[in-house]
């Protein structure tokens, strides 16, 4: 393993996380936040990047259009529960990026350190700051990254700690994720379990295409 290698592989880590900044959700989830996140009467599922991705959550949950915002090299997807329960229920995001790959799985491989060093963790944050944020468990499996985060930045109404994963679907990086609100936490295994199945809806509603 070469110095150049090296130098190569974090260029490229850098390349494709870059779009994945946690910053970029950071307007959509605290304008949401900040009208509450009611039930959604939105569709289960919703096409961005001119329809080269499909966006869906598991069973139950909806689209907040008011949320989804899409510029020409990103989306970002707001999902909540369709119908009101007794207790606050995580929230959903899908940020989907330009960035196309073929899922090649070495360089996802790659992910889980680069994520603990100071440049991934500026990524992940959602001020920028690498110091509000602290990447509790970092792995990779079944051809993803999975990501168990604390971030000071969150919007208060959410939990610090929140599950993401980082995933190639339909030929473009994305990154999901699981938030619970502030005053119920989830437990590790019941965030985990959620995004598991967000992960596997995604994978198969854009198989269907």
């Amino acid at each position: 393993m070469t110095a150049r290698w090296l130098r190569s592989l974090r260029l490229s880590l850098a390349a494709l996380i870059l779009p994945l900044a946690g910053c970029f959700e950071t307007a959509p989830l605290t304008e949401a936040a900040t009208r509450g996140l009611m039930p959604a009467s939105g569709p289960s599922e919703v096409t961005v990047l001119r329809g080269a991705v499909r966006v869906a959550g598991p069973a139950g949950y909806c689209i907040d259009v008011e949320a989804t915002t899409e510029s020409d090299i990103e989306a970002f997807v707001l999902l909540v529960r369709c119908r009101m329960t007794l207790r606050p229920t995580p929230v959903l995001s899908a940020t989907v990026t330009g960035l196309q790959t073929d899922g090649t799985p070495d360089m996802f491989r790659s992910l889980p350190e680069f994520m603990r060093s100071t440049p991934g963790r500026a990524q992940l944050s959602r001020s920028g700051d690498p110091r509000d944020v602290e990447v509790l468990e970092a792995t990779y499996a079944d051809g993803a990254v999975w990501l168990l985060i604390r971030d000071e930045g969150n919007p208060s109404s959410f939990d610090e700690t929140y599950w993401r994963a980082i995933l190639p679907v339909a030929g473009r990086v994305m990154t999901l994720a699981v938030l619970a609100a502030a005053d119920h936490p989830f437990e590790r295994d019941s965030g985990l379990g959620i995004l598991q199945t967000f992960v596997r809806r995604m994978y198969a509603v854009n198989a269907q295409g």
